[in-house]
């Protein structure tokens, strides 16, 4: 067997490229490229993406027996929906409600609002539910924040307390079959300002 030599190549190790010879840095960039979309086209073959949007449903402990009484006296809209929940929200859910969940996450401080978060960032929640405790302390609260903060982004309906999940609920339910999400122009702006950053170090004055 022929000795076989691998060479590892970071994004620190082409940021050194690019400064060094960038004509060299964008040729390998385009390699890259091109194995990346062979690669995604193989995949596309053997995965199939998730297209289904989810009412994600969260509750603190203290708020628990809150969301199950909400989800109780609204059961024929929440049933509208694909359901995705937190790992111990999503039990009692099950047990007290006799809800049946789409898909489960971790609980929150295991990662649980993070994964939603993900969710939030490919297209796949529609709103969330998340009865938060406000006077207690959380460890998890960086990730609590985080969820908030990609509703913002995405523009995706967040209610925290019932009173709120009762408006998101009505806002859903009208419009149940609306194919795509508002358009954060922030993000838009955002979007613009990547591109120029990557325009910007392909090519350096």
């Amino acid at each position: 067997m022929e000795p076989t030599e691998v060479l590892e190549f970071d994004l620190a190790g082409y940021e050194t490229l690019l400064r060094q010879d960038s004509k060299v840095a964008l040729k390998c960039k385009h390699i890259f490229e091109d194995i990346y979309k062979k690669n995604a086209t193989a995949n596309e073959i053997f995965f199939t993406p998730d297209n289904v949007k989810y009412l994600g449903l969260v509750a603190h402990n203290e708020m628990k027996e809150s969301l199950v009484e909400f989800v109780k006296s609204n059961l024929d809209k929440i049933n509208k929906f694909p359901l995705v929940a937190t790992g111990t929200t999503g039990k009692l859910l099950y047990k007290e409600a006799q809800v049946i969940l789409s898909k489960k996450v971790k609980s929150g401080p295991l990662g649980g609002d993070q994964a939603i978060g993900q969710m939030i960032s490919t297209d796949n929640i529609i709103g969330i539910i998340f009865f938060r405790d406000p006077l207690s302390a959380h460890p998890h609260h960086a990730d609590i924040e985080a969820l908030g903060r990609l509703c913002d982004v995405y523009q995706v309906p967040l209610a925290t307390n019932p009173t709120t999940a009762t408006a998101v609920l009505d806002y859903l339910v009208a419009n149940e079959h609306m194919e795509t999400s508002p358009v954060n122009s922030l993000m838009e702006d955002y979007g613009r300002q990547q591109a120029q950053v990557v325009q910007d170090k392909s090519n350096p004055s």
